[in-house]
């Protein structure tokens, strides 16, 4: 269980036609209950992302991520990074595969640390 609040904000610049960079940066401040659910601890978080998107050929993208994470109440910090590469169907459409290096997410509501691994993706947009 937790009660959270989160902010994060993102942007992306196209450096040209076949790159662009991008960050994110992410808060989250609230609490988790133990096992029992009757005890409440604090438990922030602050995700920094660094993001390269190369537009490899028509239709087709890759992307890599450094990503980190800091965790005041634990005096914990794990880094990582993540790999895809999408391919576009339309405007509005795109289907991903990658691999997540580290043992977290980009969702600040994940707490459980066990995000490594392949991964399929779809994004849509409007």
């Amino acid at each position: 269980k937790q009660r959270s609040h989160i902010l994060s904000i993102d942007g992306t610049y196209d450096i040209n036609e076949y790159l662009s960079i991008g960050a994110k940066y992410g808060t989250r401040y609230g609490q988790i209950a133990d096992r029992t659910g009757n005890n409440w601890t604090d438990s922030s978080a602050h995700l920094g992302v660094l993001r390269a998107d190369l537009h490899i050929v028509k239709n087709w993208d890759a992307v890599i991520e450094g990503r980190i994470l800091h965790l005041p109440e634990a005096e914990s910090t794990r880094t990582g990074a993540f790999a895809a590469v999408y391919r576009h169907f339309g405007d509005n459409l795109k289907l991903g595969v990658g691999y997540n290096f580290a043992d977290f997410s980009d969702d600040l509501t994940d707490v459980t640390y066990d995000n490594q691994g392949v991964f399929v993706n779809v994004i849509g947009k409007f």
